[in-house]
């Protein structure tokens, strides 16, 4: 049997209820700075994007009914890409503008192709979840383990170096990094899971 939406989509299947706040507290947490990040890019102004960000929202959330996960090859970012880049054509033609963009980049006919911009729309998820299971993982473990996994994985410092300063050896520096990484894929999966991003059309 195949899993329900609500098996497969977790956070999704929970905004079907909007009373749910802490639902869509979470929901609006990850995707609201990827909508965002994605009209600024298709050249709406500061104030602009926020304004049709939240229209987006507002949107997925008189909408949501309507996705069906179980329909082939349905995905939800597919979907909240569509919802995004249609609210931002929808923007320029009532304001009869055009985004601003450098000289010779056709962003308007970008923002309007049905396929333009869902590899760039999946990477800004993709940062977005990694900025947010950082913060939870983070949390999780002391300031010595994560300043072992920053400093050397992401900062590129030498673990030699980063050893002498934490006071531990480079074998418990690696041990400490390898445990942060675990943590890091184990919760973005998660994420991914819930949220129903995870596999890629």
């Amino acid at each position: 049997m195949e899993p329900s939406f609500s098996t497969r989509y977790s956070l999704i299947g929970k905004l079907g209820n909007p009373r749910d706040a802490e639902s869509w507290s979470e929901f609006a947490s990850i995707y609201q700075p990827v909508i965002f990040r994605i009209c600024r890019k298709k050249g709406l102004q500061h104030a602009d994007a926020t304004d049709v960000t939240q229209e987006v929202l507002a949107q997925v959330a008189r909408s949501i009914d309507k996705f069906d996960a179980d329909h082939p090859g349905a995905t939800f970012r597919g979907w909240l890409y569509r919802v995004t880049r249609n609210s931002v054509v929808d923007f320029f033609r009532d304001q009869n503008r055009k985004p601003t963009v450098s000289a010779g980049t056709d962003v308007f006919a970008n923002v309007q192709h049905p396929d333009a911009g869902s590899e760039e729309f999946y990477m800004e998820f993709q940062r977005q979840i990694f900025l947010t299971v950082s913060r939870e993982v983070a949390a999780r473990v002391n300031a010595t383990t994560w300043k072992a996994f920053w400093e050397t994985e992401m900062e590129k410092r030498s673990p030699e170096e980063v050893a002498v300063e934490l006071g531990i050896t480079v074998g418990a520096l690696y041990v400490a990094r390898s445990r942060v990484l675990a943590r890091l894929k184990k919760a973005a999966a998660v994420r991914l899971q819930e949220t129903g991003m995870g596999a890629r059309p």
